[in-house]
């Protein structure tokens, strides 16, 4: 369960599984998502929400062609049949991204994610949603358009980080004057390299906005972190043009599968021990 804004209105939707309402297709899996709303919107807003939950838990990815480029790589095939059918779940909107891009930098996830709820708390829109036989309140970020307007100022008094505020501002604005049209759809070095133009962004954040909250899966920078998992996978380093070869638009979903795989399998290992 969770809540988006369209326009000024929160509204919250929880996803089940084969169900009724909203349905997006996953044929992948020959399943299918429900996506049941708190309210009772217009069709044109149903849908709206149907398509960024759909998107939120990447139900429409093509984990198909991973996959069938997945065979014969033997290291690799353990960690699929282990997380076989998994999708790569990301931030709920474009805007959501963009500010914790700025939240996580230097800072532990323990600490980012305080700083995230002060942000929810402080700017999100409510709205009720019974869970059970509770109600529970969440919020909605605001649409992109309106966290442009937010001001260093309102967000310093709200997470007590002057600092980060000022370059949630920053990035904020940038992320929205390029567009989440571009962003999605131009070539993956031209949307990365319009937002390490963002006074702000880093590599990492760049990254992390396209994959993390576009699920951009077609391109891959070769960030340390990539590179000492690949290494770990296949006991020997591994070069970036080697796994492209091999996996080509799918790689996104490589390092997914490796950075969520091969700590699990560690876990397993452990216990056995």
């Amino acid at each position: 369960t969770a809540a988006v804004c369209v326009g000024s209105t929160p509204i919250a939707f929880t996803l089940r599984a084969a169900r009724r309402t909203i349905r997006t297709d996953r044929a992948d899996a020959g399943e299918s998502l429900a996506v049941e709303l708190s309210a009772s919107p217009s069709a044109d807003v149903a849908r709206i929400v149907a398509a960024r939950a759909a998107a939120f838990v990447g139900a429409t990815d093509d984990v198909v062609t991973f996959y069938a480029r997945a065979e014969g790589d033997r290291a690799m095939a353990p960690l699929v049949r282990q997380l076989h059918g998994l999708h790569h779940v990301r931030f709920l909107t474009l805007g959501e991204i963009a500010v914790y891009s700025v939240l996580m930098q230097r800072a532990p996830i323990s600490i980012a994610a305080s700083l995230k709820r002060r942000f929810f708390a402080a700017f999100g829109r409510p709205v009720d949603v019974a869970l059970g036989e509770h109600v529970h309140t969440l919020h909605a970020l605001p649409e992109l358009a309106d966290l442009r307007a937010l001001t260093a100022d309102e967000i310093a008094a709200a997470i007590k980080h002057r600092g980060k505020a000022e370059r949630i501002v920053d990035v904020v604005r940038g992320v929205a004057d390029l567009g989440e049209d571009f962003l999605r759809d131009a070539p993956y070095a031209e949307a990365r390299d319009a937002l390490l133009a963002i006074r702000g962004v880093g590599p990492f954040s760049a990254a992390a906005i396209l994959l993390r909250g576009l699920g951009r899966m077609d391109e891959l920078p070769w960030l340390p972190q990539f590179a000492g998992a690949a290494h770990e996978l296949y006991g020997k380093p591994v070069s970036q043009d080697a796994l492209v070869a091999r996996y080509g638009t799918s790689i996104g979903y490589w390092s997914f599968y490796v950075k969520t795989g091969l700590p699990r399998r560690a876990a397993a290992a452990a216990s056995a021990a």
